[in-house]
């Protein structure tokens, strides 16, 4: 019986991932682009991270029924998107994802050269006591990353079985100092430093986001200061001629009328769901055309 509530469980969970799956693809399915075009700048890249995502949370949810519920603790880092503060920890964390991936190489290659020096060399000074293992070539290579992640050995610290020679401190000197350089300093710090890049490029972009909503018109893109000097008033402008939500309430009325549309509207809609902006009046206004068009007249 517990094992049939279980599987209903899971099949239940199951059906949610899907469901989550299909309401975002449903909602964003005319965004996505299988190529960037930078014409379409409303498209989504079908490379995004949310993407493979949703498809880690539909295989976590497959394996937990078959692993007694113990895949569904994935699910939990779901409770980052419910908060917009985590997912900016989240985004900035990953926003250089593609170069972190790119250092991962480099370090097993660093840890697989040192794993041969002590599997030829120096495989008698490990002590299986205490885990020390490197009767292999893959015990050594394990070992040494093992002890390669631990911030408070510094180096590679140990035991040194039936090493206690003072020569012998040379050896170690130089292999524990070149690994500390290469992999401790140099390594780590290379992908501190790209994290933290991240963080900064995200506060960079929200803070000219910021800049830009107060001094930039959301729909036509003009600056405060271009409408001004034309002796057109900021606010009546973002909240009359330009509105967002007139042009929000727009779309969706477009999308949820089921009558017929006039010309315009059809036009407007056939490119709103291509994702195509060039129906709004990017660096035009009424106002500014009505002043040229008299100033040309007399």
């Amino acid at each position: 019986a517990v094992v049939s509530t279980q599987s209903t469980g899971g099949i239940v969970h199951m059906m949610a991932c899907i469901f989550l799956g299909i309401s975002y693809f449903v909602a964003n399915y005319h965004r996505i682009a299988l190529r960037y075009n930078p014409a379409k700048k409303m498209a989504i890249s079908w490379k995004a991270f949310y993407h493979f995502y949703l498809l880690a949370l539909l295989i976590c949810s497959g394996l937990g029924i078959w692993s007694d519920g113990v895949m569904y603790c994935f699910h939990l880092f779901h409770i980052a998107t419910l908060f917009d503060l985590l997912r900016r920890v989240i985004q900035g964390a990953t926003i250089h994802v593609d170069q972190l991936l790119v250092c991962a190489p480099f370090a097993v290659i660093i840890t697989y050269i040192y794993a041969i020096i002590y599997f030829y060399f120096f495989r008698d000074m490990f002590n299986p006591e205490k885990m020390e293992y490197c009767q292999t070539l893959g015990q050594c290579l394990v070992t040494v990353l093992k002890n390669s992640l631990r911030p408070s050995s510094g180096g590679h610290n140990y035991s040194w079985t039936g090493r206690k020679e003072f020569s012998d401190l040379w050896m170690r000197l130089l292999i524990d100092a070149s690994f500390w350089i290469l992999f401790t300093i140099i390594g780590l710090n290379v992908v501190t430093s790209l994290i933290l890049d991240g963080f900064r490029q995200l506060k960079a972009e929200r803070e000219r986001a910021l800049k830009d909503m107060t001094t930039l018109c959301t729909v036509c893109g003009l600056s405060k200061d271009h409408l001004t000097s034309n002796g057109i008033s900021w606010s009546s402008h973002v909240d009359r001629d330009h509105n967002m939500w007139s042009y929000i309430t727009f779309f969706f009325y477009l999308q949820e009328h089921t009558g017929k549309f006039s010309a315009v509207e059809n036009e407007v809609l056939q490119k709103f769901n291509k994702a195509d902006p060039s129906f709004l009046p990017n660096g035009r206004c009424i106002a500014i055309d009505t002043k040229l068009d008299l100033e040309n007249t007399l």
